[in-house]
């Protein structure tokens, strides 16, 4: 049982009689739920919990099952102190039988009976319990009845959780011509809400709300002004609504973590089990994937920021970190943070000869990036990582020391077909060898391989299968894969962008059938998408990294969906979940700690961060510590500091190609020809300060080949819009003492962005 580091716990009674052992008023199975195995007609679940002790108000599995249960779900965390069961009398007496209750999304045994021959049986715990669910299960080839599972214990309050604000919001702030929602859950549920202007004090939005949900969108200022709402003399914490303003408080901190998280050189030179780049990293963090995918989406913002890292050569270390990197050739002096973690990963997979599949995987993005990459890296990366690939492949074992008790994969070889499904630890998602394989491919064909087709085929079959046996109903092919839900629709999405002629049958009817089930789990007043439509998140998971990750899932979907509808109100889900880790959810808090040290504007962080772990994460930056879990939800602050804490670096990664996939989605440019000037006009989350001018260079090129860097400058200080013009004069264009040729009919290429996140517009000029 995990208690709060800091909190002092204090325990209310559920009824005011007080707390009894023997106390039937105090039975809290009558305000639960139940579901079982299976049942007889007429003896259903609920009979069990109805506090009838009767042979017709009873439960009973069907005959001829190896195994019978009866769950109960209880409104709320609870202590549990005592269990009655009431066997059928007109059933043989159960001998054998197991209590259990839900941890980390197991059942975990509290009480075994054996040799039993009672029909009533009264367990008093030793220890009390903390959960919200309790089972009854028995292992018996014989129909198994309950006319009463009794539950007696005391509901949970944690004192520190007791001030949460009526009115939920991001607390950091919103972007600038984005959703913009927050929640009142407790208060009416239509009230009339106002925005207020705290430097004036004036009212300068008013709406109503729509059942606990209030909508700003339409209120986009141009001001560095904090706002706040006010309902019936309630108001929220204070925020800001900027151009980019997500992007602002997140960009260099999502880089500061994974610089501190690094084995042997983030804030800690130990080394530790289940890591390899990065501590408690596993092999199924995929970071290498969401570095890559940031620097592809928004290159000018990682090239700009402060570099802060440096080469560390292996050599200078003890003995003990010998060949645990470096293959790979030092970088150049001048590369950005982001490019030198791009490479440490690569660097570290390639030096211990990792061979999981998920680890081989990883280096195509490597790959596939090179030709972005190489101003700042030599030859010999890509040559060493493209040998070791060709090489891996397709070998089915794994080595001992590229393993971990995690691994579920029944083969290495990633052109086989991978069918199994992973569990909520996030091991084995489904798809995830579908991008791999084709920027394999991609490469393949880029070095005139002549076996080049075997990886697209693999994909190809791949996302075939997927299309044909994963049902969405399942939890486990959606919210179950926990952080690496997205890979799974980003492969859709990748496949579809890149050979939307060559994709399977049915992808795009595929990834309409997600959005649809992930928006009818999403029709509450958090606009948060459930696991199930009973379960609001995967019973007593840590589940951050998927709520950190939903946003690059539903963004995938989007890029194939046609519908606008159904786009716009899944645009809703992605902010609605970013905002959910910015304290808009039943705990009113921060998903980080030390978020209101850290991170722009946050007032509230998580309740306690984890000291120690495998990761020895607590001294890194930006840790995305904990999130509500089921007993939270629908909205119990409460509960306060329940359930696991601890960070994760697969939470961050989810969210860093959550960012990458935002970048995308909201980037533009455009070239156009006007007046004897070509017009390059650039949208991209790039504007993070209105009081400074923030300039970005794009490069312009001819069908010859031939390139020239334009700079773009800020529209206007609050403008998500950059604009740079080029001269045309005499058969030439002009920028920055650079000039290229103009040819009759010649087409003009300008990009923002590379590979499979590149945004590109051409234009032909006549002259």
């Amino acid at each position: 049982m995990k208690f709060s580091y800091f909190s002092f716990l204090v325990f209310v009674l559920v009824t005011s009689a007080g707390f009894s052992a023997s106390a039937q008023q105090n039975n809290l199975s009558l305000t639960g739920s139940a579901s079982a195995s299976s049942s007889q007609k007429e003896f259903n679940p609920a009979r069990a919990i109805d506090g009838k002790l009767s042979a017709s108000s009873t439960w009973k599995s069907k005959l001829g099952q190896e195994a019978s249960w009866l769950m109960v779900r209880l409104p709320g965390a609870t202590e549990i102190v005592k269990i009655e069961v009431d066997l059928a009398e007109d059933l043989p007496v159960l001998k054998e039988f197991k209590l259990q209750i839900m941890h980390n999304g197991n059942w975990q045994n509290v009480k075994e009976v054996k040799e039993n021959q009672q029909n009533r049986v009264s367990l008093a715990l030793e220890k009390p319990v903390l959960s919200d669910r309790i089972r009854f299960f028995a292992e018996a080839n014989q129909a198994v009845g309950i006319s009463e599972l009794g539950i007696y214990g005391q509901e949970y309050i944690d004192s520190t959780a007791l001030d949460v604000r009526k009115i939920l919001v991001n607390q950091s702030g919103y972007n600038l011509n984005r959703p913009k929602r927050f929640s009142a859950p407790t208060l009416a549920p239509e009230a009339h809400f106002e925005l207020v202007d705290l430097t004036s004090g004036e009212t300068v939005f008013e709406s109503f709300l729509q059942n606990h949900v209030g909508d700003f969108s339409a209120f986009n200022p141009h001001s560095n002004r904090e706002y706040l709402v006010r309902i019936q003399g309630h108001e929220s914490f204070p925020f800001r609504i900027g151009v980019n303003w997500l992007e602002r408080v997140t960009y260099r901190n999502m880089v500061d973590f994974m610089i501190g998280a690094r084995h042997y050189l983030g804030t800690t030179d130990a080394i530790r089990p289940l890591s390899w780049a990065w501590r408690d990293g596993d092999f199924f963090n995929w970071a290498q994937q969401s570095l890559v995918s940031l620097f592809l989406a928004n290159p000018a913002a990682f090239e700009r920021m402060e570099q802060t890292i440096h080469y560390m050569p292996n050599d200078s270390f003890p003995q003990a970190y010998k060949g645990k990197w470096g293959v790979l050739e030092p970088y150049a002096e001048n590369t950005p943070d982001l490019v030198q973690l791009i490479h440490w990963d690569a660097d570290v997979k390639i030096s211990q000869k990792l061979d999981h599949e998920m680890q081989k995987a990883e280096l195509a993005y490597f790959l596939y990036a090179w030709p972005y990459l190489k101003r700042w890296l030599p030859k010999q990366n890509f040559d060493v990582v493209y040998e070791y690939l060709k090489d891996n492949w397709e070998k089915e074992t794994v080595s001992e020391y590229s393993t971990t008790k995690y691994d579920l994969s029944p083969s290495h070889n990633l052109l086989e077909l991978k069918t199994k499904l992973g569990t909520t630890k996030g091991e084995l998602p489904p798809g995830h060898s579908v991008i791999p394989n084709l920027m394999m491919y991609e490469v393949a064909m880029q070095n005139g391989e002549s076996d080049a087709r075997k990886y697209f085929d693999a994909a190809f079959l791949q996302l075939d299968w997927m299309i044909r046996n994963l049902d969405w109903n399942d939890p486990m092919t959606t919210k179950g894969q926990r952080m690496s839900e997205h890979i799974t629709l980003r492969a859709f999405a990748y496949f579809y962008a890149k050979y939307p002629d060559k994709a399977p049958e049915g992808l795009k009817e595929k990834v309409e059938a997600w959005a649809n089930v992930a928006l009818s789990r999403a029709d509450n007043y958090w606009d948060f998408r459930k696991y199930s439509q009973e379960e609001w998140t995967p019973p007593s998971w840590n589940e951050t990294g998927n709520v950190l990750g939903f946003p690059a899932a539903a963004l995938a979907a989007m890029e194939v969906l046609d519908d606008e509808k159904l786009k716009d109100s899944l645009e809703i889900l992605v902010w609605s979940h970013l905002d959910n880790s910015f304290g808009r959810n039943p705990t009113g808090r921060h998903f980080s700690f030390r978020g209101p040290s850290e991170i722009e504007g946050v007032d509230l962080g998580w309740y306690s961060y984890h000291t120690g772990g495998i990761g020895l994460l607590d001294k890194v930056k930006f840790v995305f510590d904990g999130s509500p879990k089921s007993f939270h939800y629908p909205n119990h602050p409460q509960v306060g500091n329940l359930g696991w804490t601890e960070g994760w670096v697969q939470f961050n990664t989810a969210f860093n190609t959550s960012m990458a996939y935002l970048a995308n989605h909201y980037s533009r440019i455009t070239l156009d020809s006007e007046e004897g000037e070509l017009i390059i006009r650039l949208k991209a989350p790039l504007n993070f300060d209105a009081d400074r001018n923030e300039p970005v260079q794009v490069v312009l090129s001819n069908q010859a080949g031939q390139d020239i860097i334009v700079t773009l400058i800020e529209q206007a200080p609050h403008s998500e819009i950059y604009l740079g013009k080029v001269k045309i004069e005499n058969g030439w264009i002009s920028s920055q003492n650079e000039k290229m040729e103009i040819r009759q009919g010649g087409e003009f290429t300008v990009r923002y962005g590379y590979g499979f996140m590149a945004k590109t517009d051409v234009l032909k000029v006549e002259l």
